[in-house]
């Protein structure tokens, strides 16, 4: 069978990779080995342990408050059910139907007892589901999972993604939010990595993974963003969250001055005839029954309303909708009350009103453990030496290592037997890691070379989803229009992520292990971010890229001094030059047209030896880019500068580049700057900012140590340290949300 039908049979989503030499020979069955943990149980020699990388399993902290008791049970009497796909044993499958749901039972009440706080779950928000909706399909999720706001997922996606729960019925919300902010915590061996994502952005990725949750609520009260001054507005003006209600009345945020928002409510209607709504507020305010606006209308001149109307209604669910605009100076005030055949006058009870059309079952009492269940799961857990894979404890009983293992017996058998795990293997997996075992124990097995441990800790990631290196990887056609960019025009260049190949001539070391451990990032026109695996599991990836790829060359010496250098390398970048800056940005400033990589991080990434031979030919190292061949034939188009000559201009240009943010500006880069500087005393800015959110709230302090708040979410969003914050941005009307600190 050929690797690549092996590789799909184990569920790993990376093409085939041959490992020559000495080594393990075919990577389906090593990335088997990884993915389902083995040597977690079966310890590998020095060798055999070079050529893995093991899947850890979930840290189980707090798992009681995160994760449904009645999912866990689930999970735990049959995890193929739950997760198919999952990597979870079945292991008690060795059990009677009626044992097997006890033993589940008493392990959930175990777990959930080692958990600090209580599972709950919270009705989503439905402005922030739209805004996790674009952030799924934005950002890079959908390269391992499968797209959600497609009919079919997209040909052939749903086959090679990784394979979601029912997301409502495991998650909580808090659970889910924290996990999505730092996956790392509870999934250290980085196959799902942290996507860099604020604690806003995480919260609206989880009210969208959550938003089949379903709770009881009398009414759905939506808040609009900004200051709506007519019930028109309503009907044009952006929702800014959306939560349950008690019913019409005003309560929390609806109490505020200046606030708008929509109640949407399901009656039950018993008997067909004739009702009557009294409607009265101290501002405009409408209501509408089954669609149709019957009472209040749009009055300047007396903001109160005080209104009653009669429809007739048939039985059952009627949808109502009621409007309010807070205007004027009186204090907030709302009233809606009904009479109907045989009800006389009087609120319309809560009982009556439903948030959904169909109403929601109240909700079970809240998980209580017992804690006899809990012993006995406790004793379980140890015998099924479930810390084994969760906590990285050795196996309570020692058992053979992977260099005497039998890959007909135990996990491997057609049948495991009641004391080995059940991972529901096919005839193929089990073929691919009998093969992987038996590479691995072959006399000559040496340790992977450089090339095959780049390789395979690309595989392994998935890396190779976003990414090409020799040719191996690369986004695949279903899922090529999620990858996408911020900014007209760029073509590929500015939406799909970069080749790795030859990364390592090109880049210095530091930067590298900074892109990969620190989230360093110079495209901010590419939607899909670079996920961060974790130190642990990639921090070697830049000495051995270097190591592959290096080929220094030595640089051609040249005689101007630096502020020669500086000088010409301005004016070469200038409008009056080469007009880099109609293309590049420059000290964050924006250029005149496409706002591609900034130059004054030129000399922070690249080495020099590799600058100058990309700007001899760009078009060699990446093919259709749209930077254009400003050297042709290794000639200067700009006579003028230096002479024209070639290598005098490329050193000129890197010295102009190293000086960073403190390079001086070029002719015909746009000077507008609002930049707030720090004196003596403290100054506070508020304003949208890229950390903080909407309601941000900076403050530059005089010993150059800034901080940023969110007041919306009542965080700590950013400290940094040096410049404050230029304001120009927010000033032009056209960058809304992009202020960024300027210090470090």
């Amino acid at each position: 069978m050929s690797s690549a039908l092996l590789l799909i049979a184990v569920g790993i989503m990376i093409p085939t990779v041959s490992f020559g030499g000495d080594g393990a020979g075919d990577s389906a069955g090593l990335a088997a080995l990884g993915k389902f943990n083995c040597t977690a149980c079966h310890a590998a020699s020095e060798k055999q342990a070079a050529w893995l990388s093991p899947k850890a399993a979930p840290r189980l902290t707090d798992v009681g408050s995160r994760t449904s008791a009645e999912w866990l049970q689930r999970h735990l009497v049959s995890p193929q059910e739950t997760t198919p796909g999952t990597t979870m044993p079945d292991v008690l499958h060795g059990k009677s139907v009626a044992d097997k749901i006890e033993s589940a039972e008493a392990l959930t009440h175990y777990l959930v007892s080692l958990s600090s706080t209580k599972f709950q779950r919270i009705a989503p928000d439905k402005a922030a589901v739209a805004r996790g909706e674009i952030l799924y399909h934005r950002v890079g999720c959908v390269a391992c999972h499968a797209p959600q706001n497609a009919p079919q997922n997209g040909a052939g996606v749903a086959t090679d993604s990784v394979p979601l729960p029912v997301m409502a019925q495991k998650w909580g919300f808090d659970g889910l939010q924290k996990f999505l902010f730092d996956p790392l915590v509870l999934r250290p061996s980085g196959r799902m990595p942290a996507m860099q994502l604020t604690n806003g952005e995480a919260m609206d990725l989880a009210h969208y993974l959550l938003r089949e949750t379903k709770l009881p609520a009398p009414v759905d009260v939506a808040f609009y963003r900004g200051r709506i001054r007519s019930l028109e507005g309503l009907d044009s003006g952006v929702i800014d969250r959306t939560s349950p209600g008690t019913g019409f009345v005003l309560e929390g945020q609806m109490l505020e001055r200046g606030v708008s928002f929509r109640i949407t409510t399901w009656l039950k209607v018993d008997t067909a005839g004739e009702y009557t709504f009294y409607l009265k507020s101290a501002s405009p305010t409408r209501l509408a029954v089954s669609g149709q606006w019957v009472m209040g209308e749009e009055s300047w001149e007396d903001e109160k309303v005080n209104e009653k109307h009669v429809v007739p209604l048939e039985a059952g669910w009627k949808e109502l909708k009621l409007d309010y605009v807070q205007r004027g100076k009186d204090q907030p005030a709302l009233s809606l009350e009904w009479a109907a055949p045989g009800i006389a006058r009087g609120p319309i009870p809560v009982s009556r009103l439903s948030s959904e059309r169909v109403p929601v079952p109240a909700e079970p009492a809240s998980f209580m453990v017992d804690k006899a269940k809990a012993e006995k799961g406790r004793a379980l857990y140890a015998a099924l030496s479930c810390a084994t894979c969760h906590e990285s404890k050795p196996p309570a009983q020692p058992l053979p290592t992977l260099s005497v293992l039998n890959g007909t017996r135990g996990c491997l058998s057609e049948k495991p037997a009641a004391n080995a795990p059940d991972y529901h293997l096919d005839a193929m997996q089990r073929a691919a890691l009998r093969g992987a075992l038996v590479s691995l124990n072959r006399a000559e097995l040496v340790a992977p070379s450089s090339q095959e441990r780049v390789t395979h800790t690309l595989t392994a990631l998935n890396c190779v989803a976003c990414h090409v290196r020799d040719g191996l990887g690369g986004v695949k056609p279903a899922r090529d229009s999620y990858f996408t960019s911020n900014i007209d025009d760029l073509g590929d260049e500015g939406r799909i992520p970069p080749r790795l190949d030859g990364v390592g001539d090109k880049l210095r070391p530091d930067w590298i292990k900074a892109v990969l451990t620190k989230a360093a990032s110079v495209r901010p026109y590419m939607n899909t971010r670079m996920p961060q695996f974790g130190e642990k599991n990639v921090g070697h990836l830049a000495d051995l890229l270097v190591e592959l790829d290096r080929h220094a060359l030595p640089l051609a010496a040249v005689a101007d001094t630096a502020a020669v250098q500086r000088e010409a390398g301005r004016q070469l970048t200038g409008t009056d030059g080469l007009s880099c800056i109609a293309c590049h940005r420059f000290n964050r400033q924006p250029a005149h047209a496409l706002q591609v990589l900034d130059l004054t991080t030129t000399a922070g990434r690249l080495n020099e030896d590799w600058f100058r031979q990309f700007l001899r030919d760009p078009n060699r190292f990446h093919p259709g880019t749209r930077m254009p061949a400003l050297w042709p034939n290794g000639r200067s188009l700009l006579a003028s500068v230096l002479g024209g000559d070639t290598d005098r201009q490329f050193a000129a240009l890197w010295t102009y580049f190293a000086d960073g943010s403190a390079a001086k500006f070029p002719e015909g880069l746009s000077r507008k700057s609002m930049e707030i500087v720090v004196g003596g005393e403290a100054i506070v800015y508020r304003g949208k900012l890229a950390e903080a959110g909407f309601r941000g709230i900076a403050i530059g302090y005089p010993g150059q140590v800034n901080t940023a708040f969110d007041a919306e979410d009542v965080r700590l969003a950013n400290v940094w340290r040096g410049r404050f914050l230029d304001a120009s941005l927010h000033w032009s009307g056209t960058g809304m949300g992009k202020i960024r600190p300027l210090g470090t």
